[in-house]
């Protein structure tokens, strides 16, 4: 490993200390649990009115409220998480960008709903979401034997539609005016990708990137 590896979670220091590679890596991110203690961190970003725009955030989140929502990711013992949620980080970086990840995951079915968040602006259109979401997809497929993942879009986030479509998404259905937003009734897109659809994508997997 040299110090230009874009895998490591840190370059290495003058000393040469070891840095490990990335379990969940893709070519221009890699992902880590979030700790339930950093979603309050982030309450100022998600705020901004173009975020919460295309989030889907109706008003302003408080440091509690995102308080609330981190007890709900702590795992109680022996119950199987419903929530999984990871930090999306670029290559050779610490700092993350969002956060990106699966709820009500159906064991049972195999199916779970993605959802992702980039919580700077100036990031959207630059690629770190669909690479995000083709990490998870394949974490989600690769190790928790789900058969379907799918999600959910709003009619005028073209660009997000546009990024799932490159990750292997198709459109499932169309619930016509069930978002309000601004003053104006819109479509929410349902879109899905299916195991056989991802196996027949045209890249590496996450851990062919991670290496053995």
């Amino acid at each position: 490993m040299t110090d230009a590896d874009p895998g490591a979670y840190a370059p290495p220091d003058s000393s040469g200390s070891y840095a490990p590679q990335p379990m969940l890596r893709g070519e221009k991110v890699w992902l880590r649990p979030v700790e339930p203690s950093e979603l309050a961190e982030g309450v100022e970003k998600v705020n901004d009115a173009t975020i919460a725009h295309f989030a889907g955030f109706k008003s302003p989140i408080t440091r509690a409220g995102a308080d609330r929502f981190g007890q709900k990711l702590v795992d109680e013992p022996g119950r199987t998480p419903s929530w999984l949620i990871f930090n999306i980080i670029p290559l050779g970086d610490q700092k993350g960008i969002g956060t990106v990840g699966f709820r009500d995951i159906d064991h049972l079915n195999g199916s779970a709903e993605l959802t992702i968040l980039l919580d700077d602006r100036r990031l959207l259109g630059k690629g770190y979401g669909t690479d995000a979401v083709n990490v998870l997809c394949d974490f989600g497929f690769g190790e928790l034997r789900l058969e379907r993942i799918f999600l959910r879009v709003f009619d005028y986030n073209a660009r997000a539609i546009r990024s799932y479509e490159k990750a292997g998404f198709r459109t499932d259905a169309l619930t016509r005016r069930s978002r309000f937003h601004r003053g104006v009734h819109h479509d929410v897109v349902v879109m899905s990708i299916l195991r056989d659809d991802w196996l027949a994508l045209p890249r590496p997997k996450s851990w062919d990137l991670a290496g053995p």
